[in-house]
């Protein structure tokens, strides 16, 4: 393949990933805990003087590198809401929530009661304190800032916060659930600071997002452009070997 033309392609695909990872940005905007995903654009281009090398005979992806994507860990901000069940964590660290597949770890604080009385994520998946799922049966519900949990003035538990080795090495699940990419890796309680009746916001800048997807639009757009002219290029040489 000409090099010209694989460089046009190769842009082509990681500008059509890239404008993935930015509509899903955009898509979660407003949901508590979100953190965005980014691309290392300007690396997945893995081209010299020459354009781009193509192994003989490879169909491996030569643009969406394994470390082309990663998750932006920076904290949103912590806007007030007024509900009791609203939590914010000040500084590192992720809420512990039981899945079906196992513990997760979340900063999206909008929790809510089952009716069992179970403290949930918004995804019906129950919140861990220091004995196992909060159960919070009664009335008035106080969490203070070490995260003790109290129901009508009555402790019920604290709740578990923890943290990772950085730089964070985790999966994402879902929209604001993350599990470390190493099983092996094990997370470590830690000294936190809790807010009640606050929530975090995502951490997506729309305005800066939207330039980024205009940007990415338009290098798509002159990738595409390229392709053609190559393309016109063959259909004409074609012809004129037709006619000899």
């Amino acid at each position: 393949m000409n090099s010209g033309m694989y460089s046009a392609l190769s842009g082509s695909i990681a500008a059509m990933k890239r404008l993935d990872i930015i509509s899903n940005n955009l898509a979660n905007v407003n949901t508590p805990g979100f953190k965005k995903d980014k691309m290392l654009f300007e690396s997945m281009l893995n081209s010299n003087a020459y354009g781009p090398t193509v192994p003989n005979g490879s169909t491996a992806d030569p643009i969406l590198q394994k470390d082309s994507v990663y998750i932006d860990y920076s904290h949103g901000s912590v806007t007030q809401t007024g509900n009791v069940l609203d939590l914010a964590i000040d500084g590192d660290g992720f809420f512990i929530v039981n899945t079906p597949e196992g513990p997760a770890y979340t900063r999206q604080g909008n929790f809510r009661i089952a009716a069992d009385g179970t403290l949930v994520t918004s995804d019906g998946y129950p919140v861990m304190g220091d004995g196992g799922p909060l159960i919070l049966q009664g009335g008035i519900v106080d969490v203070n800032s070490e995260g003790m949990v109290k129901v009508d003035g009555s402790p019920v538990g604290t709740l578990s916060v923890v943290d990772f080795p950085k730089p964070y090495r985790m999966t994402k699940i879902g929209s604001a659930l993350f599990r470390p990419s190493d099983a092996q890796m094990q997370p470590k309680p830690k000294e936190f600071s809790v807010r009640q009746g606050h929530l975090e916001s995502s951490n997506v800048d729309a305005i800066t997002e939207m330039v980024q997807m205009i940007e990415t639009s338009r290098y798509f757009d002159s990738c595409q452009r390229v392709i053609r002219g190559f393309d016109d290029m063959a259909a004409k040489a074609v012809g004129e070997l037709g006619k000899v």
